[in-house]
């Protein structure tokens, strides 16, 4: 009898045991830390578009100078903690706007000329042009930002942390 007890007891502890086991495991599966692509329209705060992506990861803005029609290609990597970096800006030539001086880390390809940005943000704030068409693109996806909201309209593109310790 008292080893039915004795028995009893090491399997209800054995149960236990493995139930806190996997509680934990689950539990620090659910608490990973997503980041996520998103594209907000700052006029209403609608989320436009909302994709998981990765640290390290990169994506890509791409548009034409509307005042020189000069196609520039921006790349930007996902960091930690919602911040993004654009590494580089590139275009065929010089236009408005674009970056000349001497002091920047410039460098020419066959075709492009290179700028080295390096600069981090949280949030890239711009307004969808009412002339040229204005796209990001993550891996194969593209998105037009004219065919997602109204010209004119404000968006934010931010990295969005879900998860861990910052979730919202």
């Amino acid at each position: 009898m008292f080893s039915r007890i004795i028995r009893g007891t090491v399997m209800v502890s054995l149960i236990i045991f493995f139930i806190i086991i996997l509680y934990f495991i689950n539990n620090k599966e659910n608490n990973q830390t997503q980041y996520y692509l998103e594209i907000i329209n700052r006029k209403n705060d609608s989320i436009l578009v909302k994709i998981e992506v990765a640290v390290g990861d990169k994506f890509y803005l791409e548009y034409i100078n509307s005042k020189d029609l000069n196609p520039v290609f921006d790349t930007f990597e996902i960091r930690e903690n919602g911040i993004f970096c654009l590494l580089t800006e590139e275009y065929p030539w010089y236009g408005v706007g674009q970056e000349c001086h001497t002091s920047k880390d410039i460098r020419y390809s066959d075709k492009l000329v290179i700028v080295n940005v390096n600069r981090e943000m949280k949030i890239l704030p711009l307004r969808v042009a009412f002339t040229v068409e204005q796209k990001i693109k993550y891996k194969e996806r593209e998105f037009i930002l004219s065919s997602l909201t109204n010209r004119g309209d404000p968006v934010d593109i931010i990295i969005a942390i879900e998860g861990g310790t910052n979730d919202k």
